[in-house]
């Protein structure tokens, strides 16, 4: 155990207050000097630091300390010799801000350790949450100087540690309630750029947050940049896609739809018009969003109701070899091979999209069940011919359209 450190010993404190860190990154700044996550020590040493200061003096026993430093491991051969270890090289970095600052700062206590509570100290932890809790007239502002002080929230570097993944969460959560204060008020006050602004930082915090990308393109929208919020639409429907297998809401859409009518607000020649449809592409299928697939389907199918004619959809399934779930890279790997295999191998007439993480859907116009079954068995015999070794397995399913199962409203 290291000795306590004596009155007898040089240096003390050069200034009075602590600065502590612990929002978008952790740091501990005294007066000129500072030590923080972003130098080589073990994140362990950050894990420490911060726990500590963040019980406020209370002394948190061996086990408890033990159980925060190696909650994610089997343990240590010799755990009091790793604490040990630990509790040196974290008194060593706190050195760098003062001659014998280890041991001043971090005390041996009813059995366990406690941060010293004999310099002040400011923890910008403490401010956010006062700034969240504030009310009456001032609200707003001091709402707005937290959601800008949270950064990227608590201690990122840390956050494969459970006590700062829970406190991670457990921030966010604030953050988030707070931004649900602040965003109706700018959005009826019409202040759409700041609102803009703040659901674009938001979203990198929670990326499958619909709510934040509605809101952000219906601030772009406001501001007269269609084009901006369709590509909002755009990012967020391939995030999804890739995240969930599925898309955006119908509200979401809606928003879309009303962008992209706007992006070419001005009056286009005729020629113009058909020379920005005309198609440059491969031959094949016409491989397409799903958003463009689905009006690709409806229309057709309006079209059957007039004709009588019939139509397949196809949908191509990738599976592990066993029927289970393939490792996402291998997925995605299989995903884009079928990609580039399929559409070569289907008419100029059909369709193909991607539907889903692990689905392609195709349209086969005037393709008869049997045809379409043929089509897809060509598909899958190419792709076995192409990767013989594929960790996957490719599953068809047939899907026949008759006139009389589609009646527009």
């Amino acid at each position: 155990m290291s000795p306590a450190y004596s009155a007898s010993q040089p240096e003390r404190a050069p200034s009075p207050c602590l600065q502590v860190t612990m929002l978008d990154r952790f740091s501990i700044t005294l007066g000129q000097r500072q030590v923080g996550d972003s130098s080589g020590h073990s994140k362990k040493v950050w894990l420490l630091l911060a726990y500590l200061i963040y019980q406020k003096g209370r002394a948190a026993p061996y086990q408890e300390l033990a159980n925060l430093l190696w909650d994610q491991e089997t343990g240590s051969a010799n755990p009091r010799n790793a604490m040990k270890t630990t509790f040196f090289r974290t008194r060593t970095c706190l050195d760098q801000l003062y001659e014998g600052a280890g041991h001043q700062l971090i005390l041996r206590k009813d059995q366990g350790y406690a941060w010293s509570q004999q310099l002040p100290l400011s923890l910008d932890l403490d401010r956010f949450e006062a700034l969240c809790a504030q009310k009456g007239p001032d609200a707003l502002s001091c709402w707005m100087q937290a959601l800008d002080l949270f950064g990227q929230g608590f201690i990122p570097k840390l956050r494969e540690f459970s006590w700062a993944a829970a406190m991670s969460k457990r921030e966010l959560g604030l953050y988030m309630q707070t931004l649900g204060r602040v965003l109706p008020i700018l959005e009826e006050r019409g202040d759409w750029e700041q609102s803009a602004a703040l659901c674009a930082a938001a979203v990198q915090l929670d990326l499958l947050n619909e709510g934040l990308y509605r809101r952000r393109m219906n601030a772009l929208l406001n501001l007269g940049d269609s084009r901006a919020a369709a590509q909002v639409f755009e990012d967020m429907n391939q995030l999804f896609l890739e995240k969930t297998g599925g898309m955006p809401g119908e509200e979401a859409q809606a928003l879309y739809r009303r962008a992209v009518s706007h992006v070419n607000d001005r009056t286009i020649p005729p020629a113009a018009i058909l020379e920005q449809l005309r198609e440059e592409g491969d031959a094949g299928a016409f491989f397409c969003d799903y958003d463009v697939f689905r009006a690709l389907y409806r229309l057709h199918a309006r079209d059957m109701v007039r004709t009588g004619e019939r139509a397949s959809l196809a949908v191509l399934s990738v599976t592990g070899i066993d029927g289970g779930e393939l490792a996402r890279r291998s997925l995605d790997l299989v995903m884009e091979n079928l990609r580039r295999l399929a559409p070569p191998l289907l008419r100029q007439g059909d369709a193909m999209s991607k539907c889903s993480v692990s689905q392609y859907v195709l349209l086969l116009p005037r393709a008869s069940f049997e045809n379409s079954q043929a089509v897809c068995r060509r598909i899958q015999k190419a792709f076995l011919r192409q990767y013989p070794h594929t960790p996957a397995r490719l599953r068809a399913t047939v899907c026949p359209l008759k006139p009389e199962t589609y009646r527009p409203d």
